[in-house]
């Protein structure tokens, strides 16, 4: 079977164009249509509101279409499945050419082909077709170029976030910085409350060595102070002697005064 090369559009499945020339890409001098202009839309208008109903009668053709080839689809699925299954119970290694030998079995493959045109899927002719791609083309443009915007404002507010991630840590550099100074005042603050203490500590300790003195000098002291009183004692006793004696000796006195007195009595005076 021999089959040409060429481009199949909706021109040449029409039985008034076969075998017309221009017939096979669907030439507008075959056909008789007229070239349609090409709107220029621009990309910040809307589309147009005959464009979008157009659109909407694609995609209700597609759904259509969809349901119309859900058997064909199941047929090549119950096709797949049995090659499947031919080469799980032919094939353990898995090796395609234990099943084909290296051969395409042509008859098998179209035995499951169709050529039948389906008439549920809406055509299209190609100025038409073209002047909806230029608008979807034109429309992707706007909608990339918005998303590109938005990609720009997300890395804007990065940077802006970023920046303030950057302000913070400055904020917390200098934050730490303020927070060591008066660690170290305190610790300069210890060390001189420490030197204090100990210039105290020297004081009181020379203080206790003063005392050691004096309290080795009172008990030097105490000896001298003992004899002292001994001899404050000894000389009461003297003194108390001595007043003893004089007591006498005016005693004796009065007694030789009296007797003096006696004997010139006696003696007639």
């Amino acid at each position: 079977m021999v089959t040409k090369k060429g481009t199949v559009t909706g021109a040449n499945l029409e039985k008034t164009n076969r075998g017309k020339k221009g017939g096979l890409t669907g030439s507008k001098r075959v056909t008789g249509e007229t070239k349609t202009p090409i709107a220029d839309i621009s990309l910040d208008s809307p589309t147009p509101p005959n464009v979008v109903e157009k659109l909407q009668e694609i995609g209700n053709g597609a759904v259509s279409a969809i349901e119309s080839g859900a058997n064909a689809i199941s047929t090549v699925q119950r096709y797949t499945s049995q090659i499947g299954d031919a080469i799980k119970s032919t094939d353990t290694d898995r090796n395609p050419l234990a099943v084909t030998d290296g051969k395409v079995n042509s008859s098998e493959i179209l035995a499951s082909a169709s050529a039948e045109i389906d008439s549920n899927v809406p055509q299209l002719d190609s100025a038409t077709a073209t002047q909806r791609n230029i608008i979807i083309a034109r429309q992707r443009n706007y909608v990339g170029v918005a998303i590109q915007n938005t990609k720009l404002k997300q890395d804007l507010a990065t940077l802006d976030l970023e920046q303030q991630r950057l302000i913070g840590l400055l904020i917390d550099g200098k934050t730490a910085h303020v927070t060591n100074e008066k660690k170290a005042v305190s610790y300069r603050r210890a060390e001189v409350g420490r030197d204090t203490e100990l210039s105290k500590l020297e004081q009181d300790r020379e203080l206790l060595v003063q005392q050691q003195i004096r309290t080795e000098g009172t008990q030097n002291q105490t000896g001298l102070i003992r004899e002292q009183e001994v001899l404050k004692v000894a000389k009461i006793r003297e003194e108390i002697e001595r007043q003893g004696y004089e007591i006498q000796n005016i005693q004796y006195e009065k007694e030789r005064i009296r007797q003096e007195t006696e004997a010139k009595f006696t003696a007639g005076f």
